[in-house]
């Protein structure tokens, strides 16, 4: 009679190797049970595979829009916080100027100019204010603070108003030095580029949107040059009379109360990007929860299906810890009992 037998060394690794795999297939099986998603996607998924690697690059993609238009909103929202503290700036030197008489005192004269170049500093330092290593107010130049050291343009506008004979003569030096084409602040103020910021996408479409506040807007210039008046109506430097320096401070005043509504207007403007923005972030949204829901539902697996085969593995697991428990215990002593 012919009869095979398999050697004991031969049995104990074929008994390890299929608790290896019965032990694999479990902790797979729970993995796929915990997770919802097929471990093995390339088995899973065969001919819809292709499929997947799309989502997975317009999800790569989408990310990056996102990402950009974070930081586009992160620009504005930085910009308008600087505009904001413009606004502070103008309210406080214009409740101030106001308040000078022709019976105000040197030291109220004096006192209100010292707020006046408080707001001029701010101004400067709020449009030089960068995010992250680029300038927000200078344009195509992102590089270069947009204007010029505060010091420095009060220096010049000292000098330009040194010779003036009256408020009048220095409203005017003033109004040629901020506002003639080719001028003080054309050359040696603003230090930034008159072309508008590099477009930013705002999603995944064709459109764009264009940052056109600068430093060199006219509701800026206007701030600074009343701003300046009010704190040069003090200076030793300019050669003005006590009645001369209170109007020239009553007519600062009275021009930062209407530079508000320009300020205000560059704030609207931005406001109007932000909301292009804040549209442009809903749509990438719900394009990616689309895509996300169309690729979980492609590698997900059946609970109810994983969970039978993972009830059916610990089974075959559990036999197999019982069988080899009871081969064990084989031996010739018990078999002659």
């Amino acid at each position: 009679m012919t009869f095979s037998s398999v050697g004991d060394m031969r049995q104990h690794f074929f008994t390890m190797r299929h608790n290896a795999s019965l032990k694999s297939n479990l902790n797979t099986l729970a993995q796929e049970l915990s997770t919802g998603r097929a471990s093995d996607l390339t088995a899973h998924l065969g001919a819809d595979q292709a499929r997947v690697s799309g989502i997975d690059r317009q999800l790569q993609m989408l990310s990056g829009f996102t990402q950009s238009n974070r930081q586009t909103g992160q620009l504005l929202d930085m910009m308008q916080l600087a505009l904001s503290g413009i606004e502070d700036h103008r309210a406080a030197a214009a409740g101030a100027l106001l308040t000078i008489t022709d019976g105000s005192s040197p030291a109220q004269i004096q006192d209100a100019a010292k707020v006046a170049m408080a707001g001029f500093e701010g101004v400067v330092h709020a449009m030089n204010s960068r995010f992250g290593d680029r300038a927000m107010f200078g344009g195509n130049d992102m590089s270069s603070n947009p204007l010029a050291p505060a010091a420095d343009m009060m220096d010049e506008l000292r000098t330009a108003v040194s010779g003036a004979a009256g408020f009048g003569d220095v409203e005017a030096i003033l109004e040629d030095w901020f506002n003639t084409a080719g001028g003080g602040f054309d050359t040696l103020g603003f230090q930034g580029d008159t072309g508008g910021a590099p477009l930013q996408r705002a999603a995944d479409d064709a459109r764009t949107i264009d940052i056109e506040a600068r430093a060199d807007d006219p509701a800026i210039r206007d701030a600074l040059k009343y701003f300046a008046m009010g704190a040069l109506a003090a200076d030793s430097a300019v050669p003005l009379n006590k009645e001369d320096r209170t109007a020239l401070q009553q007519d600062a005043g009275e021009g930062l109360m209407t530079v508000s509504s320009h300020l205000t207007s560059v704030q609207s403007g931005l406001g109007s990007i932000q909301g292009l923005v804040e549209q442009g972030s809903a749509r990438l949204a719900a394009k990616t929860s689309t895509l996300s829901i169309a690729r979980n539902d492609l590698v997900s697996v059946d609970p109810f299906d994983t969970a039978t085969k993972l009830q059916n593995v610990q089974l075959q697991l559990e036999t197999h810890y019982t069988l080899t428990a009871r081969l064990s215990r084989l031996s010739l002593t018990e078999y002659l009992r």
